[in-house]
């Protein structure tokens, strides 16, 4: 199957990339049918050449997702049959069915402090008294 997508070329860290058509089953950087056009993401320079490409659409070649984006972004038209394939990604929060419970902690405190107003202060000065009788 032919396929057009970009070839990686550029130096260390500077990628610039290569609009080619390509065969499926050959690698991203190897042997190619055509260059279709370059792309250079860092000034956003893209050059295409629109009627090679839309011959090679027109004879059934798959356009990756970043080169469907970058011919809209040249406002060809494509055949209705060329759509961006979305990736499902989980959205980094997933809601919980559980309700989330905030009064909770409010709760808990509030016993506490009763435990402690329920305590007289007077029993730990008797409890020293005591131990001072003792001592003697």
């Amino acid at each position: 199957m032919l396929v057009i997508r970009m070839a990686r070329g550029g130096r260390n860290k500077y990628p610039v990339y290569r609009i080619v058509a390509a065969e499926s089953a050959r690698a991203v950087t190897g042997k190619f049918i055509a260059v279709l056009g370059h792309y250079n993401p860092h000034t956003k320079e893209l050059t295409i050449n629109k009627e090679e490409t839309l011959k090679h659409i027109s004879n059934g070649a798959q356009p990756s997702n970043s080169v469907v984006r970058l011919l809209q972004r040249e406002k060809m038209e494509l055949p209705s049959w060329i759509e961006l394939k979305s990736k499902n990604k989980k959205s980094k929060q997933e809601p919980t069915d559980e309700p989330v419970v905030e009064a909770a902690p409010a709760e808990e405190e509030a016993p506490a402090e009763e435990v402690k107003d329920e305590t007289p202060a007077e029993e730990p000065a008797v409890e020293e008294e005591k131990t001072e009788e003792t001592v003697k």
